[in-house]
């Protein structure tokens, strides 16, 4: 059919249809089982030159969510072929009609695996601005990590994408009911995520939940998901800055940069290491001295000395007593080519034994 008017009146139809009643998805499963499928004149649409935007809109959105709902009646091969055709250059789809389809078919276990390792789909999804992007874009972003964060392997991608500080700017700069109320909704999913739950207490996610309080919302509700999310990451950076988790961390012999290692952590938990006869700091002394101590380790035990250093009133004597100073000096001068961290860090720690050292004479 050549005639565009038609066309999108039978779109908009469906279109409408789907939104409003979900149980019309049957239609479309009844029609498969006798041969009729919606997959290859939808994808001719799509790919038919000189197609309006406003068709290849809803013929996206149409095939994306019949593909979610009815998934059994599809191949991973006509997804990814309809992921190709929406990212590709030729797109007949605006910027909205592709995250709509996206998301749609998100929304499905059975694909979202293949969408989302589609080449293409995590930059379309991340790269849109958490500042000035419109609403109806934000929305989708947020959906679409919703439905990631349903997907153990997804959540992995997510925290290498930094997927928080994403949400985090969201938070920070929209003040639109629908899509902040989504962002406490994905918080909360990836609150029982153990890496992505450290990136939320990490990249302040608290004060930027706890500042929502003090906006005007016209949903009464919203005030009290706020406060209830704002009491869960406060629980869960109550936990993290725990001396204990400390502890075990330098048991394993292995150290991360992570919350336990911020400035937070030194300022509150400093004299803790005085327990058990500086026992941590013992610890930390023999990941330094050790030669099967890897190069992450090493430079995170120096950033941690230098704190102890200039956080513990007897930092400098103590270390002292451990003898490392030599073996910083010793890595600020190693030549290894994946010791670039490790330099910086015990030249750091260096400079504050020095300047305690210059403290000390002034007294």
């Amino acid at each position: 059919m050549q005639d565009d008017k038609p066309v999108q009146w039978l779109l908009t139809f469906f279109y409408d249809l789907l939104r409003e009643d979900s149980t019309a998805y049957s239609i479309f499963e009844e029609a498969a089982k006798g041969q009729i499928t919606i997959y290859k004149p939808l994808m001719a649409l799509l790919g038919r030159q000189g197609v309006d935007s406003y068709s290849a809109d809803k013929a996206a959105w149409l095939l994306s969510a019949v593909m979610s709902h009815v998934p059994r009646c599809f191949s991973q091969v006509d997804v990814t072929g309809l992921m190709a055709l929406l990212l590709g250059a030729k797109s007949p789809c605006t910027e909205l009609g592709v995250l709509e389809a996206i998301t749609n078919v998100l929304k499905s276990d059975v694909f979202r695996s293949a969408v989302w390792t589609q080449p293409g789909v995590m930059d379309r999804i991340l790269s849109i601005d958490s500042k000035s992007a419109p609403s109806p874009y934000l929305y989708k972003c947020v959906f679409a990590i919703w439905m990631l964060s349903f997907d153990s392997e997804a959540s992995k991608t997510l925290k290498e994408r930094q997927v928080i500080k994403k949400i985090r700017d969201i938070v920070t700069y929209s003040r639109v009911e629908k899509v902040i109320r989504l962002c406490l909704t994905v918080l909360k999913n990836f609150l029982g995520h153990k890496g992505l739950c450290e990136d939320i207490v990490e990249e302040g996610l608290l004060e930027a939940v706890q500042q929502l309080e003090f906006e005007k919302w016209r949903d009464a509700e919203l005030y009290d998901d706020i406060r209830d999310m704002a009491a869960q990451i406060a629980s869960e950076v109550n936990e993290m800055s725990n001396f204990e988790r400390y502890e075990r961390e330098l048991q394993t012999g292995h150290l991360q940069w992570g919350f336990i290692h911020s400035s937070k952590f030194w300022a509150e938990n400093s004299l803790k290491f005085e327990s058990n006869d500086f026992r941590a700091l013992k610890l930390l002394a023999g990941l330094l001295l050790s030669p099967l101590t890897d190069a992450t380790t090493l430079a995170v035990a120096c950033h941690d000395l230098g704190e102890f250093v200039t956080l513990h009133p007897f930092g400098k004597k103590k270390v002292a007593q451990l003898q490392v100073k030599e073996r910083v000096m010793e890595l600020m001068g190693s030549t290894e080519a994946s010791f670039r961290e490790v330099r910086r860090e015990a030249l750091l720690c260096c400079q504050k034994l020095m300047l305690n050292k210059w403290q000390d004479m002034d007294k």
